[in-house]
């Protein structure tokens, strides 16, 4: 058995911030346990899951458990048993929808009609409370892996998407092959030239810990060197128990390879399913309870279906861009503006589609409490807008996994009222406190639900007895998805 250099094994421990830190804190990653803890990935879709009352979007049914997919979140049926859609929940209601939105979308906590913060500039409000991610990761003492798939605007690399409790941002990383070295690059020798891939967990990770116990122990004696003896042993146990994880299943060849630097134009789906490899092996692993993805415009050659039945691939225009030539596609006046709809609904399908592949790999993998991984986590899919033409009154959230904890393959119809008659829904809440009544007075129905609901429901299910997230003017009742 490799032996252990006390020396070199607490400054490794000191120098590894990443994966190879959070393994000495994960009694799954140890094998010392058969207790499953509740993980959760959080997903922030750019201009969110397409769902648009009246439009066409709505689903078909007669009740919660009967209901018919609407096309481009067909590829949900594969795993639609393990499914809560969540119709819908209302969000930010002034400003640029987009913009202000961003660091409202896990908080609820962003004081009404601002548009800016000296933290995080124009045109980005700052929030009076954290986000649901760092209210999970702090109370069970766990890191969060926040990583960006080209979610940002305004110059910025990364939407504000998280915050601590004193609303600073807490940042994340904006490629794959960032996320990788932070993560998998620690459980190497640090005097060594760089190794990646399969042999990092296995081969690397006690190896920067040093190999000259004997001229350790030679310079101590007594009841000095008994004691040393003791701790070397305890570590070189726990070197056993982490090289050999059974429980866990974590094989070096599962290991992912290191990415290739980002190239233009951006790899969205390739950067996209490197992240989905390192927050499943974080899961897997436990040494990260929580994930937070954000998914942006990036995807250029998706396909879809025109109005006449032709395949047909990418931005249908080409006029502005991706955000207004298809994410705001408009009503259905013209063939043009259906063919837009069209594209917007083959996008949001190809994102389906990964997600579907990534819970279906949750559901393949055997957690330490002999169930499947995909029970003991629970994704929650979002985005700052519901559909590209700025939704916030009734925006989808979809629920997938929570085993027993969450009753899935529903629909859930949540109540809604005409804006004329809002039942005294609050707007918001300025930041001295002071409630600001619902003013919309047109168009659709309001949803009763403010997504602080939601997030206050996830965090409880997740293990924060008590938690309440969002603004004390938002309904304080967490929706029961149970």
């Amino acid at each position: 058995m490799r032996r252990i250099d006390r020396r070199l094994f607490l400054k490794g421990l000191t120098a590894a911030s990443g994966l190879a830190s959070s393994f000495f804190s994960s009694a799954v990653a140890r094998g010392q346990t058969t207790t499953a803890p509740t993980r959760v990935l959080l997903v922030a879709l750019q201009h969110g899951w397409g769902i648009e009352h009246g439009s066409g979007y709505a689903i078909s049914g007669n009740t919660d458990l009967d209901f018919t997919l609407p096309r481009h979140l067909r590829a949900f049926d594969a795993i639609k048993d393990q499914c809560v859609f969540v119709d819908g929940l209302r969000g930010t209601s002034w400003g640029n929808a987009h913009d202000v939105s961003y660091s409202d979308i896990f908080t609820a906590a962003v004081p009404y009609d601002e548009h800016e913060s000296t933290q995080l500039g124009f045109p980005f409000p700052e929030p009076v409370g954290p986000s649901l991610d760092w209210v999970i990761g702090n109370h069970h003492k766990k890191p969060v892996l926040r990583v960006s798939a080209g979610y940002s605007s305004w110059g910025r690399n990364q939407h504000y998407l998280c915050f601590d409790n004193n609303a600073r941002v807490q940042e994340g990383h904006v490629t794959a092959r960032a996320a990788y070295d932070a993560i998998i690059a620690p459980l190497r020798d640090s005097t060594k030239p760089i190794e990646y891939g399969q042999r990092a967990l296995r081969d690397n990770l006690f190896e920067f810990l040093g190999s000259d116990t004997n001229r350790l122990l030679g310079k101590v004696s007594g009841d000095e060197r008994g004691k040393l003896e003791s701790y070397l042993q305890a570590v070189n146990d726990l070197g056993d128990r982490i090289l050999n994880v059974p429980l866990v299943g974590i094989r070096p060849e599962d290991l992912p390879v290191r990415p290739l630097a980002p190239s233009s134009p951006y790899p969205i789906g390739l950067e996209l399913d490197h992240y989905l490899d390192l927050i499943k092996l974080a899961f897997q692993a436990d040494t990260h309870r929580v994930a937070v993805l954000g998914i942006g415009e990036h995807l250029k050659d998706w396909e879809w279906v025109d109005e006449a039945g032709a395949p047909r691939l990418g931005n249908p225009v080409n006029h502005e861009g991706f955000h207004h030539d298809v994410a705001h596609h408009g009503h259905n006046e013209t063939e043009e503006r259906r063919n837009q709809r069209r594209a917007y609904e083959g996008w949001v399908e190809w994102h389906v589609r990964q997600i579907t592949a990534f819970t279906q790999s949750l559901n393949a993998i055997t957690d330490v409490d002999g169930r499947k991984l995909l029970d003991n986590t629970i994704i929650m899919l979002t985005g700052e807008v519901g559909t590209g033409e700025h939704d916030l009154r009734r925006k989808l959230h979809t629920v997938i996994g929570g085993g027993g904890g969450i009753r899935r393959g529903r629909w859930l119809n949540l109540p809604s009222v005409e804006p004329r008659s809002n039942h005294g829904l609050a707007a918001g809440q300025k930041r001295n406190g002071d409630r600001v009544a619902q003013t919309v007075n047109y168009g659709s129905p309001l949803s009763v639900h403010h997504t602080a609901d939601l997030l206050t429901s996830i965090a409880q299910l997740a293990g924060v007895p008590g938690a309440q997230l969002g603004l004390s003017v938002y309904n304080p009742a967490p929706l029961d998805l149970t």
